[in-house]
């Protein structure tokens, strides 16, 4: 019998899809087994529970049962709203001087960067991409029908590699109508780096240069946003002027508020005109409605109620905050261990994940599987650890069972060779 699936849709999850590991380490934990679960990006506490912000819980508990109609199909008022006022505090006059912003309810942050990668590229168009990545930008890229490029995201002194950055770009946009990258920062996925401002400057000066040679569009994947425990330079830049490219945020309540079933998300774009912005929602509801039809409206709604108080929102920050502090016990503790053990590690700064550089990364998690212990090989010589989902007394076994199985695989290579 022939394949019933279509060949565009013949496509699986790779071996190194994230939610896949989870789903194994589930399974095995299930069994009775004790594992060690450094897969998943999920915030979990020392009690190992989903570390959702109490106010937002609180929010969703009252209100979850409000609002069961169908909503808009770019979401409730509310809540656009107070996702605006929430990421532009004290920059929306400036922002209203500058744009006309369209913003749409999505199914979370995924929901947003699937969204932005169909309604600005045409079919075969690249979406630029850093070549340490979160490896569902290619699965979303490749559902959209659009291809894509890898620019070296860091230079051998670990900073950005603005260089190979701006070659790409303009190779792109040399080659192609329109180009789209991506720009995930702050905690960067996978490695948890974070720009500095003078590199924010760096960065916007280029894209404004480059920008001015045809179509570009800057997605700024902010799901991390707030556990860099110092504001974000990206907002600031962006009510400083208009550029020649437009910007895009895609944001996640996903991360922010643990509240990660629910998928909360929205996609912003900082139009520069109302023709402009109307064409965007025209785009945004068409393709929403083709898809999932609406997003899901209680939640927004919930979550719109807890947003747009003021008081809530600094009690909001302040369970975040001890969030990131306790991420960043966590990480200090783990660093340190890795140093001792000599393995190399792309620049952390902040976040839910630190990469190491690993031959044979493969290879290596398979071992560790032995220990039941379950990480991410995010190519051949790379290894991301979500400490997002480890306790304190984890790390050490964790280490234990990685530095073992480094030493298997180079002694049976001596063998062999």
């Amino acid at each position: 019998m022939k394949n019933p699936v279509a060949k565009r849709s013949a496509v699986g999850i790779s071996k190194n899809d994230i939610i896949a590991i989870n789903a194994e380490a589930k399974k095995r934990e299930q069994e009775g087994v004790k594992v060690i679960n450094a897969s998943i990006g999920t915030f979990l506490t020392e009690e190992k529970k989903v570390g959702s912000v109490s106010l937002m819980k609180e929010g969703l508990s009252s209100h979850i049962t409000e609002q069961l109609g169908y909503p808009s199909v770019n979401g409730n008022p509310k809540y656009l709203s107070s996702v605006m006022d929430y990421l532009f505090d004290g920059y929306q006059e400036k922002l209203s001087e500058l744009y006309h912003p369209f913003i749409g309810a999505t199914i979370g942050g995924t929901g947003a960067l699937s969204m932005a990668f169909q309604m600005f590229l045409e079919e075969g168009d690249p979406v630029l991409l850093p070549d340490v990545m979160w490896t569902n930008y290619k699965l979303i890229s490749k559902k959209a029908h659009s291809s894509y490029e890898t620019y070296q995201m860091f230079t051998e002194d670990s900073k950005i590699n603005f260089s190979s950055l701006r070659e790409k770009l303009i190779k792109s946009m040399k080659e192609h109508e329109r180009t789209l990258l991506v720009i995930n920062d702050p905690c960067q996925n996978p490695t948890g780096y974070c720009m500095e401002e003078e590199e924010y400057v760096t960065l916007f000066y280029l894209l404004d240069e480059v920008g001015k040679e045809g179509l570009l569009t800057v997605l700024f994947d902010i799901a991390y946003l707030p556990f860099s425990l110092k504001p974000c330079p990206l907002f600031s830049l962006l009510t400083k002027k208009k550029y020649h490219f437009l910007p895009l945020i895609a944001f996640s309540a996903s991360k922010i508020f643990g509240i990660y079933g629910l998928r909360v998300g929205a996609l912003i774009a900082l139009t520069k005109n109302e023709l402009m912005r109307e064409e965007v929602m025209r785009s945004f509801d068409a393709i929403a409605r083709g898809t999932y039809s609406v997003p899901v409206g209680t939640a927004l709604h919930a979550v719109g109620e807890v947003l747009s108080d003021k008081e809530k929102r600094k009690e909001l920050k302040e369970e975040i905050d001890k969030n990131a502090e306790e991420l960043k016990r966590r990480s200090d503790i783990l660093l340190e261990k890795i140093d001792k053990n000599h393995i190399p590690h792309y620049p952390y700064k902040a976040g839910f994940f630190i990469t190491l550089k690993v031959d044979h990364a493969y290879q290596v998690a398979s071992k560790m599987k032995e220990d039941h212990i379950f990480v991410v090989p995010m190519n051949d010589s790379s290894i991301r650890l979500a400490i997002s989902g480890i306790s304190i007394e984890e790390i050490q076994p964790l280490l234990s069972s990685l530095v073992k199985a480094i030493a298997s695989i180079a002694e049976e290579e001596t063998i062999i060779k």
